[in-house]
């Protein structure tokens, strides 16, 4: 309406556990994803939950890493949270509940996985890859608007497209692309996106290990970010060696 705020729950992360992830890097998980969001670096310190009105804000932020969390948006939001615990602020709908006074979509919840080591096996033999730009725009041109912005590839960098091998290199059919993007100098955000009808053979593992392991190379942590109601995503995550 005109005159109000159009707030909406924009972006909505959990992560249950970090216990099986070195405690370095969960250290420096932990300041990465702080100085993400613009706070102190020990916002996020453990068995704490950083709270951070912006009157200005139009959409509520609520991340949790083990047992610290940080909560930001408009101060009517984070009254409304005072009462409830970490775990209930991770359910989905429950950032939309904190601002039922006012219209807008709810993003979430997403799942955040870490991995820690290097992986040994590629799962294909002699792949085609592209490092080229416009492969992954020819994938993308593929792809459900929905599964484009998602993966967000073309603002990542590094890119990995994976091609067929039924023709030559230069008029070869894009089958899945993967890339990274720096955060904060640590943390290498790993996005993958897969052509509709290449889906379920293995295509989106061979670009997302060597992305992965790029990201190593280049001496960050690597991140996986899925929704938790993606069960494919998460399973793909978990054969690469995200916790």
């Amino acid at each position: 309406r005109r005159g109000q705020k159009n707030y909406s729950a924009c972006f909505h992360t959990r992560r249950d556990s970090l216990a099986t992830v070195d405690s370095h890097h969960h250290d420096i998980i932990r300041l990465a994803w702080s100085r993400h969001l613009g706070l102190d670096d020990s916002a996020l310190r453990p068995d704490h939950r950083h709270t951070a009105v912006d009157p200005n804000a139009t959409c509520v932020t609520f991340v949790r890493l083990g047992d610290s969390s940080a909560l930001l948006g408009p101060k009517d939001a984070l009254t409304a949270a005072e009462a409830r615990t970490d775990e209930e602020l991770s359910k989905r709908g429950a950032l939309g509940e904190l601002l039922k006074s006012t219209a807008g979509r709810t993003y979430g919840p997403t799942v955040l996985a870490f991995a820690d080591e290097v992986g040994t096996t590629l799962d294909r033999h002699d792949p085609l890859i592209s490092r080229e730009l416009g492969h992954v725009l020819g994938l993308e041109a593929l792809c459900a608007p929905d599964d484009v912005i998602a993966a967000d590839l073309t603002r990542k960098r590094s890119w990995f497209t994976l091609l067929g091998d039924d023709r030559p290199a230069d008029s070869a059919a894009s089958l899945s692309a993967a890339a990274h993007l720096e955060w904060e100098g640590v943390l290498a955000d790993v996005a993958v996106l897969t052509a509709p009808t290449a889906r379920r053979q293995g295509n989106a593992q061979v670009v997302a290990r060597l992305a992965t392991n790029e990201a190593f190379d280049e001496g960050m942590i690597p991140q996986w970010r899925s929704s938790a109601e993606n069960g494919t995503a998460r399973r793909l995550a978990a054969r690469l060696g995200y916790e």
